[in-house]
């Protein structure tokens, strides 16, 4: 294993989050991020595995960006919440003491609907992730597909269509104050908490 350093690694469960971090880095230099790239992503599985080589490769923080659609009853619940709470915290390595942090970050449905914060805030309940795809069509032309991302720049992209990141950034956390306040397990993103980390505020 690699000395700790300080930097920070996002672990997204699909090829969404790799394009979309990606297209940040282009307007914020300034972020110290290496997303990763999900070839066959097969859910908590493949997180543990990128968490290790995350850890073996010596990154201080560990961000894992989860859709939350595949995750709210049954089995697949229950394998989440008892995953997430033997990850998520602050670790120690052996006899070196080197320290490291895991959180996640969670978006229901989906990280689209940060994309959608990127225009109007809603606490809209959406059925299913076409539904929410649906919504953020309303504003701009969008398509779940890696042609899609490759064509476009997904920040600069949401933007010229006339969102605003700062809005996104607003909405989120506006959605998490709502979650906690009225105790809703639905239409929220952490997605906020993640560019804090990051030294991104919203303004």
């Amino acid at each position: 294993m690699k000395k700790i350093k300080d930097s920070i690694i996002v672990i997204g469960e699909a090829i969404t989050e790799y394009y979309y971090f990606n297209s940040l880095k282009d307007t914020y230099r300034q972020l110290n991020i290496r997303p990763t790239y999900p070839k066959h992503s097969s859910g908590l599985d493949y997180l543990k595995q990128e968490i290790d080589k995350a850890i073996d490769a010596g990154y201080s923080q560990i961000i894992c960006v989860v859709d939350m659609d595949n995750k709210k009853e049954g089995k697949e619940k229950s394998d989440y919440e008892r995953f997430k709470k033997r990850m998520v915290g602050t670790h120690t390595i052996g006899k070196t003491k080197q320290k490291y942090e895991i959180r996640f970050i969670e978006n229901e449905r989906c990280t689209e609907i940060f994309f959608l914060f990127y225009f109007a805030y809603t606490s809209r309940c959406f059925q299913n992730q076409p539904e929410l795809l649906k919504e953020l069509n309303n504003h701009c032309v969008y398509e779940k597909t890696e042609i899609f991302f490759k064509k476009h720049s997904l920040h600069q992209y949401f933007e010229k269509a006339g969102g605003d990141f700062m809005l996104a950034l607003r909405n989120a956390a506006q959605s998490m104050k709502e979650k906690e306040e009225t105790e809703r397990d639905y239409t929220y993103s952490q997605m906020a908490e993640l560019f804090e980390a990051l030294g991104i505020r919203a303004e």
